[in-house]
């Protein structure tokens, strides 16, 4: 860093007619457009992950201050002026806090490293491996050889060498396997339930880098997300903090991801929800499997109103457009857990003359790609499905396994019924081992102390062919089932079928009772009493105003005072708008003086932003009718019908409008 000349320093003022000096430039903030020249990283995190692929040996270094190795030219070091207390000073190289540092770095240390084999580098980040530890270290020389020739300084401290298994870019890899780091994870996992939406909004930031390991976690995050919309109330309900829970233990599981491999062969699965769509890339390895990533996105407003085949159509095209550069140019199995699908999308069969316009559209995007369809049922498609966790055991003849198997089948389909974006399998699970009533349960069921009715699956109490809910999820299922707004004994018959818990019919009751909508839509539902206005103290403290007309091209402003009952009637023959009304209100104003509180219907009229500053500016409290109810302006209303029905009766007379 060079201390800048006085002439220089005078060159960034100018000079004004009073001979005044005004500073123009007083800190470092280059954010003029003809200096801005970012360039596209070349290569992604998911790329750099995918080509560690078949690696058994890694090395981790880490550049010292890596912008600093760049120098800038002159003009540049100019731009990058700072003021400090001892003085003005330049920067002679590339300073944190740029624009463009960040793109210029990246594409100059990937031409430093360009044509070494088994190297990788993501900014200041670079990772050598090698399959064997032999061709590991020969790629480690290469690189630093590399390093040293170009003068590039490593911090030995955040370096490692020669490692099985090592830490990267928040990942952990080793042999053909990603996972997430247990540091990032532990700092999600130690997170308490946020209290604003900006927590929400930094513990979606930290849950996002991970959510190529989250089957659906656009689904699964939707209670949070929907606190982060404009004009949202914040209000943590039950159902964020399912959603903030079972986001959280999906994080802790210890699901891993493949590296992409060109000479396997791959899978695309898809499947969609009411709010969102979701896609799994995977290889088949000795007929198992193995996830690549997880994609999902939530549904646009629009969108939710697909129809379920074309949400599931929306699946697949969101699945292909996401994972392209990996599909595009080679062949693909396609699995979808909608059968209409496999026929309407299949690549050798001609499509049904009644196609929808949509479906054609996405028939002719997937013209362009080499893939086979495969339809594969719900239950069995595990790792799209937004609702099944559980991983799928190989099947075995035997008699037991046929037993078990029905069984397990039994049970799958009880968990698939209720599950819902808030709860699974895994969540029920979870709560169950945290209920002391249902822990009793368990241990009975283990010591076979007593021949009890219920029975346990995989961690889950079943009675019958139902699922025993936990106390902390009750609440969250007496709410699915009443979603809909059933009665009583449609609640009952749906819950008898699924789930149980002891006392749940007269939970069942309570909540249908206490809700306010089931009662508002019942045959007769109670009335509230009449409540009049209070009554004013004087003359025009409350007025009512509302419109009549047209008639006879045009319009009528009706304003009636509360207490003395007087009505004032303006008449305009442009359709009337919050302009022509201020402009009338002042006439009668004018007259009668500024009222406290003005009572009028919900027009876009008396609701515009320049009706509001009227109001406010004069000291007018604006009171709104209820929406459907006329009758709360009933001074104003019977005024304007006594207006039409006099009008309606001299329409004949030859006479102007402002005489009658």
């Amino acid at each position: 860093m060079d201390p800048l000349q006085l002439q220089e320093i005078l060159n960034s003022f100018q000079q004004q007619q009073n001979n005044f000096i005004t500073q123009l430039v007083a800190q470092l903030k280059p954010t003029q457009p003809n200096f801005s020249s970012i360039v596209p990283f070349e290569r992604r995190i998911d790329d750099v992950l995918h080509s560690l692929r078949n690696s058994r040996y890694f090395c981790k270094l880490d550049l010292y201050k890596a912008y600093l190795h760049l120098k800038v030219d002159e003009e540049s070091s100019m731009i990058q002026t700072i003021s400090t207390h001892r003085g003005t000073f330049r920067m002679n190289r590339l300073s944190f806090g740029i624009k463009t540092a960040p793109s210029d770095f990246n594409r100059i240390l990937c031409q430093i490293l360009k044509g070494l084999q088994g190297v990788e580098a993501y900014f200041d980040d670079i990772i050598i491996h090698g399959s064997t530890r032999e061709q590991c270290l020969q790629n480690l020389v290469a690189c630093l050889q590399k390093l040293t020739r170009y003068n590039l300084h490593v911090n030995k401290n955040k370096c490692s060498f020669l490692s099985e298994k090592i830490e990267y870019l928040g990942h952990v890899v080793e042999f053909n396997k990603i996972s997430k780091s247990p540091v990032k994870v532990r700092a999600i996992q130690d997170m308490t339930s946020p209290s604003n939406p900006e927590q929400v909004k930094q513990f979606m930031g930290l849950v996002t880098y991970y959510s190529r390991f989250i089957p659906d976690f656009s689904t699964m995050s939707y209670p949070l997300r929907c606190l982060l919309k404009k004009n949202q109330k914040w209000f943590w309900s039950s159902n964020c903090e399912s959603a903030f829970l079972k986001l959280k233990s999906e994080l802790c599981s210890d699901r891993v991801l493949m590296p992409f491999n060109p000479s396997l062969p791959v899978s695309l699965t898809t499947d969609a929800s009411p709010y969102g769509v979701g896609a799994v890339l995977s290889h088949t390895v000795n007929g198992v499997e193995k996830p690549i990533a997880y994609a999902s996105r939530s549904l646009t407003t629009s969108e939710q109103n697909y129809s379920q085949l074309d949400r599931e159509a929306l699946a697949i095209i969101f699945g292909v457009t996401h994972f392209y550069k990996y599909l595009f140019g080679r062949h693909f199995l396609l699995i979808t857990d909608n059968q209409p699908l496999s026929r309407i999308l299949h690549p050798y069969k001609a499509l049904p003359q009644m196609t929808s316009a949509r479906l054609l559209r996405y028939a002719s995007f997937l013209s362009g790609f080499n893939y086979s369809v495969q339809f594969k049922r719900g239950e069995l498609n595990q790792n799209a499905d937004c609702l099944s966790r559980a991983p799928v055991q190989p099947y075995q003849i035997s008699n037991d396994q046929l037993i078990g198997d029905e069984v397990n089948q039994l049970c799958a389909e009880t968990i698939f019924q209720i599950s819902s974006k808030y709860i699974t399998s895994q969540v029920i699970q979870e709560e169950t081992e945290k209920d002391s009533e249902l822990r009793n349960i368990i241990q009975e069921l283990k010591n076979n102390s007593t021949d009890s009715e219920f029975t346990l699956v995989d961690g889950i109490i079943f009675r019958k062919d139902r699922v025993v809910i936990p106390s902390s999820l009750r609440s969250i299922v007496l709410n699915e089932l009443h979603e809909t707004h059933l009665g009583i004994t449609k609640m009952k018959q749906l819950a008898r079928r699924y789930v149980y818990w002891f006392h749940i019919d007269k939970d069942i009751e309570r909540l249908v009772r206490s809700c306010q909508n089931c009662a508002l839509t019942r045959s007769n539902p109670p009335k509230a009493p009449v409540h009049p206005w209070d009554p004013p103290q004087g003359n025009w403290e409350r007025i009512h105003i509302d419109y009549a007309g047209p008639f006879e091209r045009h319009y009528f402003l009706v304003c009636v005072d509360a207490k003395s009952k007087w009505a004032e009637v303006k008449i305009i023959k442009d359709a009337p708008n919050s302009s022509n009304t201020i402009n009338l209100l002042e006439n009668i104003f004018s007259v009668h003086g500024y009222p406290q509180v003005m009572v009028s219907d919900n027009a876009s009229i008396f609701q515009s932003e320049e009706f509001h500053a009227y109001c406010s500016n004069h000291g007018i409290f604006q009171k709104f009718i209820a929406p459907g109810h006329p009758a709360t302006n009933g001074l104003a209303e019977r005024n304007v019908q006594t207006l039409k029905h006099r009008l309606k009766a001299v329409s004949n007379e030859p006479m102007s409008m402002q005489m009658k």
